[in-house]
């Protein structure tokens, strides 16, 4: 009913087509997936694979709001206690126009979808309708608005969505291109959106209405069987992006995802059903290393171990940063896991298990001050690769965390800890830029070490250095001229407040529980 109220299909007949129209028919499917609401979602759309062969993904992908944006960004409403609205825009997709030809895509729709677009409307489309060699019924149609499936969709929406945003006022952030900013009686109004998924935030719950107003008349057509309603969530709790926001503790953003860790658990267990639990989340000693020897899993259960990797990994870049260690090794090993990888799998899974219902707690202090926590463990991994660990503090907890291993091999700790910094740079550079592009003035961007050496090498420059090779020279330099445009500082932290260990090392006892909870808030 949306796509024929929004006037989506025009019918076409086979000899209306001309040859190259032809051989770009896209076939149309019916999602169908059940809310954790209980309520059914459906949506047509089309099938936009073929279109690879002659569109690239850089020509037409779309940006979405970097986690890391909404993060920052919620710390920054709960410090200044902003009222907050989440917003879902009906069918944006099909609300937008496709306004040259060429663009518009042809679709195939089979079987029971055509039936329903004749009982919608059967002066329009039954004059259209043909069966295939197998008497199934088809129905060909050029659709005019962008619909979910095809490549272009997401940017023609997305390029719609910012045009309305700049006829008002907004700027964006030029270090996320779906954050924007604009000033409304003297304060800051900010909206950051994931396609249709926003979130707006301002000190006046009478301005934020206003907004949520001003998107309604935009984006909002609601029909007479009701539907086209834009879903708008107020108060001091909010579901965004798979995230529960609460903003109910002043001054402090708590973050979860109870019921999808729940899900995550499930999925393992519908594999390998376990019970019981354990205090840390990465195995002791043996998280990194791999015994060649062992038994592959076989195809079901290597599917099974990829699926809730995958799923944690999401869980891990959002509200439990805590897994980041055991996610960032786990994610190495999906491609042939063994038996090993799963019972490492395992002991993350039973972690989660007895800790399920542990939240992210993040707020700032309002000194300005970035503080970052960076570490490397040498040669740790089979191939003698070390592991980078780093994260982010702003006052409580870690919206920030990375653990990842590193791409290149290094002779001792010293060059470990040099490449570490150099893996985590883009993240402090680009929330350094981010948080000063939002209006915010950054006092220090203080980065923590536990060695002397590497801190001397990239304070000292030639004074402190030695012969390198061209690949250490290349993040030694990099890091220094931050280090001389005042971008960063860095400063010794002793190892046993090395928050970043944490990151690098399967830590087990006192200590982990220690950086966990410092890093969970």
């Amino acid at each position: 009913k949306q796509l024929h109220f929004r006037d989506t299909f025009k019918p076409m007949h086979w000899k209306e087509l001309s040859h190259a129209q032809r051989q770009t028919i896209l076939e149309s499917h019916m999602l169908l997936k059940e809310k954790r609401t209980g309520e059914i979602k459906g949506r047509t759309v089309a099938g936009g694979n073929k279109q690879r062969d002659f569109l690239s993904k850089e020509e037409v992908s779309s940006p979405t709001v970097a986690t890391e944006a909404v993060l920052l960004t919620c710390i920054i409403e709960a410090e200044e206690k902003r009222d907050i609205a989440t917003i879902d825009i009906p069918n944006a997709f099909i609300q937008t126009r496709i306004p040259d030809e060429k663009d518009m895509a042809i679709i195939k729709i089979r079987g029971i979808l055509v039936d329903m677009l004749v009982e919608i409307a059967p002066d329009v489309y039954k004059p259209y309708v043909t069966t295939d060699k197998k008497g199934v019924k088809q129905l060909i149609v050029q659709c005019l608005n962008a619909i979910y499936g095809t490549m272009m969709a997401g940017l023609m929406y997305y390029t719609k969505f910012c045009k309305s945003l700049l006829s008002v006022g907004f700027i964006f952030n030029p270090y996320d291109p779906c954050v924007a900013n604009k000033q409304v009686s003297g304060k800051q109004m900010t909206i950051c959106f994931h396609v249709d998924d926003c979130k707006v935030s301002h000190i006046s719950p009478k301005i934020v209405t206003r907004m949520v107003n001003w998107l309604r008349q935009e984006y909002e057509s609601i029909f007479e069987d009701g539907s086209g309603k834009m879903t708008v969530n107020r108060g001091k709790v909010h579901t965004y992006l798979g995230m529960k926001l609460d903003y109910s503790s002043p001054g402090r953003i708590i973050i979860s995802q109870f019921e999808y860790i729940q899900e995550v658990i499930d999925a393992f267990d519908k594999a390998d059903p376990g019970c019981g639990g354990t205090k840390t989340s990465a195995a002791p000693i043996t998280l990194f290393r791999i015994d060649e020897d062992c038994a592959k899993l076989n195809p079901a259960k290597a599917k099974a171990f990829h699926n809730v990797v995958a799923k944690t990994l999401y869980a891990t870049k959002r509200s439990r940063p805590d897994t980041c260690t055991a996610v960032a090794y786990l994610t190495t090993r999906v491609r042939a896991p063994d038996t090993d990888d799963w019972a490492k799998l395992a002991h993350m899974i039973k972690y989660l298990r007895g800790t399920k219902n542990l939240p992210l707690i993040l707020s700032a202090s309002s000194t300005g001050i970035l503080k970052w926590w960076v570490d490397g463990s040498f040669a740790v991994h089979p191939e003698m690769r070390g592991h980078t660990g780093g994260g982010l503090s702003l006052g409580r907890g870690f919206p920030i965390v990375t653990s990842t291993k590193q791409k290149l091999n290094t002779r001792s700790s010293t060059e470990t800890e040099l490449v570490g910094v150099d893996d985590c740079m883009p993240a402090i550079c680009w929330t350094r830029y981010f948080v000063e592009s939002q209006g915010y003035e950054v006092q220090e961007n203080i980065v923590y070490q536990d060695n002397q050496s590497a801190i001397l090498l990239e304070r000292n420059g030639k004074a402190s250095s030695s012969k390198r090779r061209k690949h250490i020279n290349i993040s030694y330099y990099f890091v220094t001229d931050r280090i001389k445009q005042q971008e960063l500082t860095v400063e010794w932290c002793p190892t046993g407040d090395m928050v970043a260990d944490f990151m690098t090392k399967p830590l087990q006892g006192g200590l982990f529980r220690k950086f966990r909870d410092q890093i969970m808030g």
